[in-house]
């Protein structure tokens, strides 16, 4: 005879405190073992509160031990999981901030890839991103969050295809970037991260630029990151790192 739906909650919610005390522990793949009877007991009590718990955490196990590649299949499952149900329940708070914690997941997770070389899982990361980040904007197109991810996005892409030597792909990216950014920058003009922003992706077509030997596209880009660095300096003066940019520009600009 099957379980009661309660009896299964109840394993699945010990399951998933045992494996937080193995976490804690630094027993990473015990937890792992004690997660995967927690999220079966989850399943089968059709909880999906439980079960939406249970995946990001093992994501963010796997991504801890070094197993990259098994925490992208399951920062990729839970989001178009969570995305299939936001569908069925579009208010739903549970469903919504779990889509906005694997995008952030993917996206973290597609930078340690293009930092370790792994450009292909990379580039799998940030697509995966933007393919659900986009179909999120079709229907909430004012969405801070979500204009700010595809941006960011973007831009990661656009460095990736770069090293990579796509270069005209790199360039389309980094424009379609800077066109979320400036939009980002009309409705929260207070908000000096996507001036930040906007002069990361202007910075890296200046780099683009001058890889190409486009000597006056590349100074041009340079001028505007420079440009929104003095301004960025002028709201907050002591910031050192941002002086230290300021510097940087500028040689670029005598270089080129």
């Amino acid at each position: 005879m099957p379980e009661k739906p309660e009896k299964l909650r109840e394993e699945a919610v010990k399951y998933f405190n045992e494996t937080v005390d193995l976490i804690r522990k630094g027993k990473p793949e015990e937890s792992l073992e004690s997660l995967q009877l927690a999220e079966k007991a989850a399943q089968e009590a059709k909880d999906g509160a439980i079960l939406f718990h249970t995946l990001k955490v093992r994501g963010q196990i796997l991504q801890s031990v070094g197993r990259l590649e098994e925490a992208l299949e399951t920062y990729a499952f839970s989001l178009r999981t969570s995305e299939k149900l936001i569908s069925e329940d579009p208010e739903n708070k549970l469903y919504l901030d779990t889509v906005r914690l694997n995008l952030n997941n993917i996206g973290n997770l597609g930078n340690i890839f293009q930092r370790v070389g792994n450009f292909t899982s990379s580039k799998q990361c940030y697509e995966i991103g933007l393919e659900i980040c986009q179909r999120r904007l079709e229907s909430r197109p004012e969405n801070e969050f979500y204009q700010m991810y595809a941006g960011n996005t973007f831009n990661n892409l656009g460095e990736l295809l770069f090293r990579m030597g796509h270069v005209e792909e790199a360039k389309e990216k980094y424009e379609k970037a800077l066109k979320i950014y400036e939009k980002l920058i009309k409705s929260c003009p207070k908000d000096m991260e996507y001036l930040s922003d906007k002069e990361m992706t202007y910075n890296n077509l200046g780099i683009l630029f001058s890889e190409k030997g486009q000597k006056e596209e590349a100074k041009k880009n340079f001028k505007e990151a420079l440009d929104i660095l003095e301004i960025l300096s002028k709201k907050d003066p002591k910031n050192k790192d941002i002086k230290e940019k300021i510097n940087l520009r500028r040689d670029k600009l005598e270089v080129n």
